[in-house]
């Protein structure tokens, strides 16, 4: 993405966080994470060895926001993705135990009010009942006050050869005026 970091040496947190790509990211661009969540062990350890930054475990035990997570300038989010792939059953919301943690990013971007976000998840939240998802998620964003863009891309999009197609939503509290989603470069198969 070709947009200049919200500030020289910008903050960021990193939820759902996996094995880290966002952190590697935001931290190649001047970031320094200030807190982390996952919920896996294995996964929460290697977090931990990695950045030196021991992840909470469980977002959704997460009660006083305010006290527990630092005020920052960026959110990044892979929120779960289970209950809205083609794979699963397909009980977004309603998935009793991923379904709702999508309403946890919300409630810490509202009490923390970060400038801005970043969130990814599998492209078929784009369809996922009949368009509701998509289109509950980016009116409760739009209700906070964000500017919000969202793409599919895959990184076969940019000459790497893997197929991992995923959504990815921007938003932002000053707009998107001067944001840019990166070009898509051909790929073997366009030739």
């Amino acid at each position: 993405m070709t947009v200049a970091a919200p500030i020289e040496g910008f903050t960021f947190i990193d939820l759902f966080a996996g094995l880290g790509g966002f952190h590697v990211a935001l931290e190649r661009l001047g970031g320094k994470a200030v807190f982390a969540a996952e919920w896996e062990p294995t996964l929460n350890a290697l977090y931990a060895d990695n950045f030196g930054l021991t992840p909470w475990r469980d977002l959704s035990k997460l009660t006083d926001i305010r006290r527990d997570v630092p005020d920052h300038d960026v959110l990044t989010a892979g929120f779960p993705c289970q209950p809205f792939s083609k794979a699963g059953e397909q009980l977004g919301f309603e998935h009793t135990l991923q379904g709702r943690l999508f309403f946890k990013v919300l409630e810490i971007l509202d009490a923390k009010r970060p400038s801005a976000f970043i969130l990814e998840n599998v492209p078929n939240i784009l369809r996922h009942d009949g368009g509701k998802t998509i289109s509950t998620i980016e009116g409760m964003l739009r209700d906070l006050s964000y500017d919000v863009r969202i793409e599919k891309f895959s990184p076969h999009d940019f000459s790497v050869p893997q197929i991992r197609e995923r959504a990815y939503f921007v938003g932002a509290q000053q707009g998107l005026d001067s944001f840019e989603w990166p070009k898509k470069k051909p790929s073997a198969t366009d030739i």
